[in-house]
């Protein structure tokens, strides 16, 4: 298309058909969510309970809200008392185009929860905007396209993932995904040759894609990794069964794009690291064979969503679903997809296995191929775990690939229905009229929405607007009662950011009970894990009069307690700090429980100078701290339970300048009862265990880093030939001696 006038009226079409897409998306989604009803200054996902999907919910807000007052996240005065927090360490570079528009939306609304809103709303026009250019490029007709960029936008993904996952979302690279691999396999004319880029006639050609893979680099670090991951499949099957070597080098290039995209997006990441060194713990925490936590499950891409309006389907999909719903759930393609995806299956096979076509692979089988290479990536066991020895061991969700199907099968759809009109004009000698073609287009979008959607996964109002406006209203008494700036110390401590369970209590709600509420308040939670915010872990295991008399030389003026997070619901700790700091001054119900430190100091610190104080300010900053590998784990963690055969490591940090002294804890759990025989061999000292499998001793433990090798002895266990059932589990604590 080398007439100017005819690659203006292209691009006016292109244009329209994109705004059009997403107007009718716009529509669709209003319907859908009846967003006449909800309260927008609510957020659609608030987390009620420790193991519900909603607890991103509140990471997404607290950095939206550190965006509105800091300006950026990388930095927060007001979490990780007394020290600041320091998201820096989290690599978000991928996630640079949704913060940014977060930021426009915070910044002129002021809201926290509605800016999360309505990015969440925003992102299924922004998806069809870009959808329905790319459906145009893959020969889908007018009006196929605008219906697929349609149902593309209103994936069962994305409804799934909702404002929880919003970054997620925004899929809108996707499609530049599948139309990159569709050439890539394609006849010598779909993709310039590294010969062409010599000329300005060649990046022409290849402008749109390498602007594409750069936006994929800072819209999400999963989408990126199917970028690189499945270019590089796809070019390689380009270069055996084509005879084209050239398309490896393409390949290179556009992943190289958004790649280096990535990379400068993420550059305070990495000066962070480069300044501050590495972390004792892996942030993200990521372990060998992450790949296999949520693989894409084949029943789970063509069965319908869960709760389907329609009974039969609802039960269908509870027949199919995983076991105990472990997974994420978000790889449903719907059934209109879901015949996209069996047809450019069968499609390759019959066009791949029978015989080969000296044209090459048409474009259904190539649609088909790429849906194959995706499913390969994604399943259990697939490529995504060789991808592991090369640097992708940060992505666990492989089965997110499923929205790269998604479209791959959407594209058949749309086209299967051109065939069908053709087909019909072919059969008949004339075209099916405009009007039932408009009518079949229109019946099939309404399916589509219909088939979806479920009622469950779109936005409630009551239990979650109910939810916020009591934690408002107990952080709004609370700060009533203190000064502004005060420190509030949180218990239980919980490391962070991460899905912790404490008992009841997530380790995320310290956060939402608190900092999203706040306006004048300084918070302890909120602390990367593995850097400032350790010394919270052993100062919790002090003495509570210990620990208040510390908290009060740290300049702490409240006690924060969420009776949730543990096992008897706090009854022992509400009793003892009542007994040493008054009566609570703020609490909502049974469950959140707070103390003025402020009215306590004087008499906490009785006896001591300034200097004084600063040195058991100094020393509750300075504790040891515990942390423990084992031989089936083999990352530095923390001391909770994880299971072992024979052996584990626990390594003690002691920050000081000086010796210190712990109470140390191991025990051992298992199925079975551990035998009177058992023990536990600790750094080279044989200890028996009680029956109920503890052993204590007094650890006096250098300044630095101290490993002490414990070797368990269960005398009905070999380790050369462990079951489940035989496998013991090994925890372990230290009480630091003040």
């Amino acid at each position: 298309m080398r007439d100017p006038s005819l690659r203006a009226a292209r691009a006016r079409e292109l244009v329209a058909g994109a705004l059009l897409a997403a107007l009718l998306t716009s529509i669709a989604v209003a319907v859908l969510t009846q967003v006449w009803d909800q309260q927008l200054d609510k957020p659609f996902q608030y987390s009620q309970y420790s193991g519900d999907d909603q607890q991103d919910a509140t990471l997404e807000m607290m950095l939206i809200k550190n965006i509105h007052e800091a300006g950026w996240f990388n930095t927060n005065p007001k979490l990780n008392a007394p020290f600041e927090q320091r998201w820096a360490e989290w690599p978000m570079g991928g996630d640079l185009v949704a913060y940014t528009i977060k930021k426009g939306i915070v910044d002129a609304t002021g809201d926290v929860p509605l800016t999360l809103n309505l990015f969440w709303l925003l992102t299924f026009p922004l998806v069809a905007l870009v959808a329905y250019p790319s459906l145009r490029a893959l020969r889908a007709s007018k009006g196929t396209a605008l219906i697929g960029a349609v149902l593309y936008a209103l994936a069962p993904y994305h409804f799934r993932n909702s404002t929880g996952h919003s970054n997620l979302a925004f899929y809108a690279g996707i499609p530049v995904i599948v139309v990159a691999c569709v050439r890539l396999l394609g006849p010598p004319d779909a993709f310039p040759t590294w010969r062409d880029l010599r000329h300005r006639a060649g990046w022409r050609r290849l402008r749109w894609l390498l602007l594409g893979a750069v936006f994929i680099g800072i819209t999400g670090i999963y989408y990126l990794a199917f970028l690189l991951s499945m270019l590089a499949i796809c070019a390689l099957l380009a270069a055996i069964a084509h005879r084209r070597p050239d398309r490896l080098l393409m390949a290179v290039l556009i992943g190289g794009a958004g790649l280096v995209a990535s990379i400068i997006a993420n550059f305070p990441t990495l000066q962070y690291r480069l300044q501050y060194g590495s972390n004792i713990l892996p942030v993200p925490e990521r372990v060998r064979g992450a790949s296999e936590k949520y693989p894409l499950r084949i029943a789970e891409l063509l069965s319908p969503v869960t709760d389907h309006r329609f009974a039969p389907f609802s039960t269908l999909a509870d027949s199919l679903s995983a076991p105990n719903r472990h997974g994420l759930g978000a790889a449903n393609l719907g059934t209109i997809a879901a015949v996209g995806f069996v047809t450019g299956i069968v499609v390759l096979l019959a066009h791949v296995v029978p015989r080969r076509t000296r044209g090459g692979w048409t474009l259904e089988a190539r649609l088909g191929l790429v849906m194959l290479v995706a499913l390969l990536l994604g399943v259990g066991g697939g490529v995504s775990r060789l991808l592991e020895s090369v640097g992708l061991q940060g992505v666990r969700a492989w089965s997110r690939i499923a929205i790269v199907i998604a479209f791959a099968a959407l594209t058949v759809s749309m086209r299967l229905l051109d065939r069908a009109r053709v087909s019909f004009r072919l059969r008949r000698g004339h075209r099916l009229p405009t009007g039932a073609w408009i009518s079949v287009l229109v019946l099939v979008l309404l399916f589509g929405a219909w088939d979806q959607t479920a009622a469950t996964v779109l936005p409630g109002v009551t239990a979650r607007g109910a939810a916020w406006d009591r934690d408002a209203r107990f952080v709004a008494a609370l700060e009533a009662r203190v000064p502004p700036g005060t420190m509030v110390f949180q218990l239980p401590v919980t490391d962070f950011p991460d899905h912790e369970q404490n008992e009841l209590m997530s380790s995320h709600d310290l956060v939402k009970e608190g900092y999203l509420h706040s306006r004048t308040l300084h918070w302890s939670a909120g602390g990367i894990r593995g850097r400032s915010t350790e010394w919270q872990f052993p100062a919790e295991a002090l003495h509570p009069l210990q620990f208040a008399r510390g908290l009060a030389a740290l300049g702490f003026g409240v006690l924060f307690l969420d009776t949730d997070g543990y096992r008897d619901h706090g009854a022992g700790q509400v009793a003892d700090f009542t007994r040493i700091l008054g009566p609570p001054i703020a609490t909502q119900g049974g469950r959140l429980v707070t103390w003025s430190i402020n009215r306590s100091r004087s008499r906490l610190l009785a006896g001591l100078d300034r200097a004084a104080v600063r040195r058991v300010a100094q020393h509750m900053l300075e504790l040891p701290r515990l942390y423990l590998r084992t031989d089936v784990n083999a990352i530095d963690d923390r001391p909770t339970s994880t299971p072992a055969c024979a052996s584990a490591m626990l390594k003690i940090v002691n920050p000081a300048r000086r010796a210190a002294t712990g109470r140390l804890t191991v025990r051992i759990e298992r199925d079975h009862a551990v035998p009177p025989s058992a023990s536990v061999r600790i750094a080279g000292r044989d200890r028996r265990l009680h029956s109920d499998g503890v052993t204590e001793l007094t650890v006096h433990v250098r300044p630095g880093t101290t490993e002490v090798p414990v070797r368990i002895r269960l005398p009905d266990v070999r380790c050369d030939d462990v079951s489940d059932s035989s496998l013991a589990t090994v925890s372990a604590s230290l009480t630091p001696q003040w």
